[in-house]
């Protein structure tokens, strides 16, 4: 159980409990865009590229499991509102939760349990969301897949209608800046409830990997789009002591070690083999700490773990396809970006930005507008919270799924931050890591998602408009925290990150920090012309 601080709010969350201890769309197409897309899917069709996009969409290696039969009972007590969610009005659903429609479904009814009626009979009714027969004959196991978080509304393509889209509507990794989850977490618990807080401070587009997995720090992260994979910078690392070329992932720079393994990974997060290799490896080192997954010991004892490493690299195969939406001229004429100024915006982003958003070399035919190299959150000025994430480092969980640099950084691991790729930053407002600089507009057409970048852009750049009373997450209602002394009552009002970042080892707030919109004052010195400028050419990447 947690230590208290006297007289100070700064207590654990209830670990024990919680985790163990109005535009249309457009009518022309980018063609050059999607022509290079086809031919990209042509050319690694043979590699698997469909069959990864299958694994994508639908396949969750038994995940089901964790989320429907162990997750509600001890020692984490705590049952998700997937089924309210999915049973909710498919015609409000989206504006609900955020969550996206499979457009093959149709509304259920007591017949269906009021799930929805869809020809493919694992679909839950929303895409990346299955359901399975219970073994005990009662409620549908539901599970959940990559695409669940990652696939998005198309930003060249939006539907007329959220709550209705059609196929060609869904991009399959943009990302949903749109999904709640926070919400589905919560739906289940009293607003007394810490963990009910603490999900109700995850801004929408963002989720805590962490979260099941516990490392004490609250740290939700963006769901970031994956495009342009093959035009990333590689890195040389080693994993285990043998060489790898990879691309580095994570907003800290953590699942470095190569495409398949990150994979897994993220698997692992979402319920695979949870019984066999996980659940028993988040308590069970010194003083109630973590220990490492074994991959060997999941390969000989979870039949699911051995089906997820054949399919991996057909997932990554498919991964390698997806190029980022280019911004065109609407079927009515209106152009949402000022060409005129492009130029000027050009040559501003290479003088103020290129320095860490630029792969640097000018013979590439695509730039991501990132090195992909890590700094430490210092430099940059920002919440810190996702970058002290821990579970990558060396004995932790997910010590597996690092290379052996990651885990050789000063501090072991974390309390860095990634430059972020910039291609497709116009379709993914709101910024940062958290997804906390700028208002979330909840409207997924083309002149909404300007909307949401333009705003977003200004506080980037001007970051005196940031607003101050919005920058602190706190609780909506009074909370009772259980601690070894009994239950102590933190009034309406109180920061989230005074209580929800506490290690009860130690009784140390892993993450101090409480403003989740600052940082990253790069930019704020140019004048406003060259900020329009700037805003206009990365409207065009």
């Amino acid at each position: 159980m947690a230590r208290v601080k006297t007289g100070m709010y700064f207590v654990m969350l209830y670990v024990a409990v919680l985790l163990v201890s109005a535009g249309a769309g457009f009518a022309e197409n980018n063609h050059d865009m999607e022509e290079e897309h086809e031919q990209d899917v042509k050319e690694g069709r043979g590699q698997g590229v469909e069959e990864g996009r299958n694994i994508w969409f639908k396949s969750t290696f038994g995940g089901e499991r964790f989320f429907s039969l162990i997750l509600p009972g001890p020692p984490f007590n705590l049952p998700l509102g997937l089924d309210q969610m999915l049973t909710s009005p498919r015609k409000s659903r989206f504006d609900e939760f955020g969550v996206i429609n499979d457009p093959d479904c149709t509304p259920g009814d007591a017949t269906t349990g009021f799930y929805d009626r869809c020809a493919d009979p694992e679909s839950a009714g929303v895409i990346g969301i299955r359901k399975f027969p219970n073994p005990s004959g009662g409620p549908p196991l539901i599970g959940v897949t990559c695409a669940a978080c990652h696939a998005g509304f198309d930003p060249v393509h939006p539907p007329s209608n959220p709550n209705d889209p059609q196929d060609r509507n869904i991009h399959p990794t943009v990302g949903n800046q749109y999904l709640q989850i926070g919400k589905i977490f919560r739906a289940r618990l009293s607003p007394h409830d810490p963990r009910y807080q603490v999900f109700s401070s995850w801004a929408h587009g963002t989720v805590d990997t962490t979260v099941l997995e516990n490392d004490h720090i609250n740290n939700p992260g963006m769901i970031t789009p994956i495009w342009a994979v093959p035009d990333r910078p590689f890195f040389n690392v080693t994993v285990n002591g043998e060489a790898a070329r990879v691309h580095r992932n994570g907003q800290g720079g953590e699942d470095d070690a190569g495409c398949e393994l990150a994979t897994l990974r993220v698997y692992f997060n979402i319920g695979m083999c949870a019984r066999e290799c996980m659940v028993d490896h988040l308590a069970n080192g010194p003083n109630g700490s973590q220990t490492p997954i074994d991959l060997a010991e999941c390969r000989n004892t979870c039949p699911e773990f051995q089906q997820a490493e054949e399919s991996v690299g057909k997932l990554c195969a498919f991964l390698q396809t997806p190029r980022p939406p280019r911004l065109v001229k609407a079927p009515s004429g209106v152009h949402f970006i000022d060409q005129k100024a492009v130029p000027k915006g050009k040559e501003i982003f290479s003088h103020s930005c290129a320095s860490c958003h630029s792969d640097g070399d000018r013979s590439r035919r695509h730039n991501v507008l990132s090195d992909d190299l890590i700094l430490p959150f210092l430099d940059i000025g920002t919440n810190s919270c996702r970058a002290r994430t821990t579970n990558w480092m060396a004995g932790h969980i997910w010590a597996a799924f690092s290379s052996d640099q990651y885990k050789g950084r000063p501090g072991d691991g974390p309390g860095f931050y990634r430059n972020m790729p910039l291609v497709g930053i116009w379709a993914t407002a709101p910024f940062f890591h958290n997804n906390r600089l700028g208002r979330v507009v909840g409207d997924p057409s083309v002149a909404g998602r300007i909307a949401a970048y333009e705003n977003a852009m200004d506080l980037l750049l001007n970051p005196e408009k940031r607003d101050e009373s919005t920058s602190i997450q706190r609780t909506s209602e009074p909370v009772q925290l259980p601690t070894p002394s009994g239950v102590l009552t933190l009034p309406a009002g109180t920061p989230v990150a005074e209580f929800a970042n506490i290690d009860p080892n130690s009784g140390v707030n892993l993450c101090p920090d409480l403003i989740e919109n600052q940082g990253h004052y790069f930019g704020a010195e140019l004048s406003e012309e060259e900020k329009y400028a700037l805003k206009e050419f990365l409207k065009t990447r």
